[in-house]
């Protein structure tokens, strides 16, 4: 097959054994030898109570609880042979059973106080567990773990067999595909060049009969020429009349420029007079009324009242000064988070002026407007107060 390569196979074929082999070491030397050792270390002094009341020699009740243990392992039961020492410090060997010459193991001791006294004395110089894995070749765990690196290794060549299988099938179809798009791009082009030979044959009558076209408007392009040229004297004129047009738009233009650069200095005038005003009336404010504050956005307020409207405002401020109490408040202004923040009060009908008092007990004047200004000012008091 022209997709079938060499070295996916040799790949599949040496795959199966060797992951087989790494597996099987993994799992002696990491995971199964972890695991038995700390389920030996974890079983093997299992009879604890009898151990220490001297019911039971330590080696006998290491034995039996390790042969429990092992009997009833599923794993060491489909292959695996567990290899297990367990010793104490002194060399003695407690389990796997053999017979040792001057130990322990061959003494015979039935009386229990001596016996827990030997127990107690070899477990307080401490034992050492040492355990090892080999999982037999003809094992069911081995052979069920070969079984699935060749059915892993077969599935994925018959999936990049099927893979090139199915490339050469599809660079077959593409290639027929090509040819019956280049036979039909033939036929098409065959057509398409008896058409521009047609239109060949209708251009070139076409372009007769321009010809003649071309000699009758030459004729009566000599007749209007006459009339062109009046009309381009017409155009001439209406052109010199716009140009005398734009330029008394020009001067309008200046003239309109000065007036805004003169409004633009009376309104700096008024600005400056303005300020003169505020200036005036907050000296006047703070040798007058000592027992209030007054913001700068309420100067600004009072400075563009009328002189009656501002006569009236000093008058309700004057009122605060000496005795807020009296002074008839028309409603209270709330925050948008629904706290009390400051008082309204009108004067001369249409004035406003909104005022509260801060930590101190001092009247605060925050703003004054008229009924025009409210809404205006209500933000302001909304951004203050918060």
């Amino acid at each position: 097959m022209k997709y079938l390569s060499f070295k996916i196979l040799i790949l599949s074929i040496l795959m199966p054994p060797l992951l087989y082999l790494a597996t099987i070491h993994g799992l002696e030397k990491y995971y199964l030898t972890t695991h038995y050792q700390n389920e030996i270390e974890n079983t093997y002094l299992a009879d604890m109570n009898n151990i220490l009341s001297g019911d039971v020699m330590l080696q006998e009740s290491i034995r039996e609880a390790i042969l429990n243990y092992t009997n009833g392992d599923r794993l060491i039961k489909l292959g695996i042979d567990l290899n297990i020492r367990v010793a104490s410090r002194d060399g003695i060997i407690f389990y796997p059973p053999g017979y040792q010459p001057g130990t322990p193991a061959d003494i015979v001791n039935e009386n229990p106080i001596e016996t827990a006294r030997n127990n107690f004395r070899t477990l307080q110089n401490g034992l050492d567990v040492e355990v090892s894995v080999v999982i037999r070749l003809y094992s069911i765990i081995a052979m069920a773990i070969l079984l699935f690196y060749i059915l892993l290794s077969g599935s994925g060549l018959f999936l990049y067999f099927n893979s090139a299988s199915f490339k050469t099938h599809r660079e077959e179809q593409e290639k027929a595909e090509e040819l019956e798009r280049l036979h039909l791009l033939e036929n098409e082009f065959n057509q398409q060049f008896d058409r521009l030979a047609t239109e060949r044959e209708s251009l070139l009558y076409e372009y007769r009969n321009l010809q003649s076209s071309l000699e009758s408007h030459k004729q009566k392009t000599a007749r209007y020429e006459e009339e062109m040229f009046d009309e381009i004297e017409k155009l001439e004129n209406r052109l010199i009349q716009n140009l005398e047009e734009q330029e008394l738009q020009a001067k309008e233009i200046t003239e309109l420029e000065d007036k805004l650069s003169g409004l633009e200095k009376v309104k700096e005038n008024i600005n400056r007079q303005k300020e003169k005003n505020i200036e005036k009336l907050i000296k006047r404010f703070n040798t007058l009324y000592k027992h209030i504050d007054v913001h700068e956005k309420s100067l600004f307020g009072i400075a563009e009242l009328p002189d009656d409207m501002a006569l009236k405002a000093e008058e309700l401020i004057h009122q605060l000064n000496a005795d807020a109490s009296n002074v008839a408040i028309k409603r209270k202004v709330f925050s948008k988070k629904g706290n009390i923040t400051a008082f309204e009060v009108s004067f001369a009908y249409n004035g406003r002026l909104y005022f509260r008092k801060n930590g101190q007990q001092r009247i605060e004047i925050l703003s004054v407007g008229t009924k025009n200004t409210q809404a205006r000012d209500l933000a302001y008091l909304d951004r203050t107060t918060r």
